[in-house]
């Protein structure tokens, strides 16, 4: 009795891990497993290779030689950058890939705060513990995951890139109107139905899959919506001054949004402060793609230093780009509200659609049976 709460036990953890990394690293988040997509950590960390992420609020104190995980800047656009910590100054941590000959600083880069680590690579007895083409083997699955969805929603109607929340609405009302079928067919059907006499060991209960798959969907996606999520200092005067700009002219700026880690269509929306115009104050931006839209200020009085702060948050695009807008302009939490509870609903709705809510008897008919004949069963 008790090996079978313990082997179960396992099982389900086991699937819940494997599950929580498949989903963390198609979404662009390091979720205890990540990867490399350059050889700038090589030999420490080969391109395509992947390694052992540990959380930053439970990795303790970053010293220097540590390997982290950090939402860059500058770096390709400002995607997750995985290098080592050099230094550090009272602006933040120096980095650089092991291969590199410079710093990160030395470029476009400024110093690494703590609010930029996401994690820390785990290092027993100062060595990177590395997974070998994990990563290209996750690539690979999100290019299947991309050509399965671009074939679904192709047969659905609904393939026109443009409207890239349409995928997701088509998940959310699939899922709502399996749920109502199986809802139906067990009220029309309950009735005629035998009760499954069965000790509570051998049943299944759908419903905690259900919730399983909810939490091990939202947390990495919320990771990814929220770990991006970051403040840029525009330095207007010194741009002004370098490009000599007079003062009131307009003075032009860049602001790049990279969403080349994850799978999901991004939506990145900028807010800044002070006199400020940005062309495009959000965009629509699909995985594996980068965008970027132009910020205009007044340029200050010479010699004067002028710095506009522009706010970046990130969405999944889950519903129409101008719902969401128009729950973020109410305050950001409310809009990740929003798509938190409508994701809930399109895994809760669309699990308990096909599976149903009622117990399941689990019968071992696949006891002392080859592997082979199962594995045959299972197929024809």
């Amino acid at each position: 009795m008790l090996r079978t709460y313990v082997a179960r036990g396992l099982t389900i953890a086991g699937f819940v891990l494997v599950l929580a990394l498949i989903v963390g690293a198609l979404v662009g988040q390091p979720v205890l497993l990540s990867f490399v997509v350059s050889g700038s950590m090589s030999p420490t960390i080969q391109e395509g290779d992947g390694f052992v992420a540990i959380p930053e609020q439970v990795a303790g104190d970053i010293e220097q030689g540590d390997v982290i995980v950090f939402q860059s800047q500058e770096i390709r656009g400002g995607e997750l950058t995985t290098h080592r910590v050099v230094g550090e100054t009272e602006q933040g941590y120096i980095t650089r890939g092991d291969a590199n000959p410079f710093t990160d600083q030395d470029g476009a880069e400024p110093p690494v705060t703590e609010s930029q680590i996401v994690a820390v690579a785990w290092q027993p007895s100062g060595q990177v513990v590395t997974i070998p083409n994990f990563g290209t083997a996750i690539l690979a699955g999100r290019v299947v995951v991309t050509n399965v969805l671009t074939a679904a929603t192709t047969v659905l109607g609904v393939e026109q890139a443009a409207e890239s929340w349409q995928a997701g609405s088509v998940m959310l009302v699939s899922g709502v109107i399996l749920f109502a079928i199986s809802i139906g067919s067990g009220i029309v059907n309950g009735s005629s139905r035998e009760r499954a006499r069965s000790r509570g060991q051998d049943t299944f209960d759908p419903r905690y899959a259900a919730l399983f798959l909810t939490a091990i969907i939202i947390v990495p996606a919320n990771i990814a919506m929220v770990a991006p999520s970051s403040t840029h200092q525009i330095p207007a005067g010194e741009i002004a001054t370098g490009n000599n700009i007079a003062p009131g002219e307009p003075v032009e700026a860049t602001l790049v949004a990279n969403n080349e880690d994850a799978l999901v269509t991004m939506l990145v929306v900028f807010n800044a402060s002070g006199q400020t115009t940005i062309e495009s104050r959000w965009l629509d931006v699909p995985g594996g793609e980068t965008d970027s839209t132009a910020l205009y200020a007044p340029a200050p009085p010479r010699g004067e230093q002028k710095v506009v702060t522009v706010s970046e948050h990130r969405y999944i695009v889950l519903l129409p780009p101008t719902v969401i807008i128009a729950m973020h302009d109410i305050h950001p939490l409310v809009a990740l509200g929003v798509i938190n509870a409508a994701l809930t609903v399109a895994v809760l709705a669309f699990v308990i659609g096909l599976l149903g809510t009622s117990k399941r008897r689990v019968r071992d008919t696949d006891r002392d049976i080859p592997l082979y004949l199962r594995i045959k069963r299972r197929l024809l």
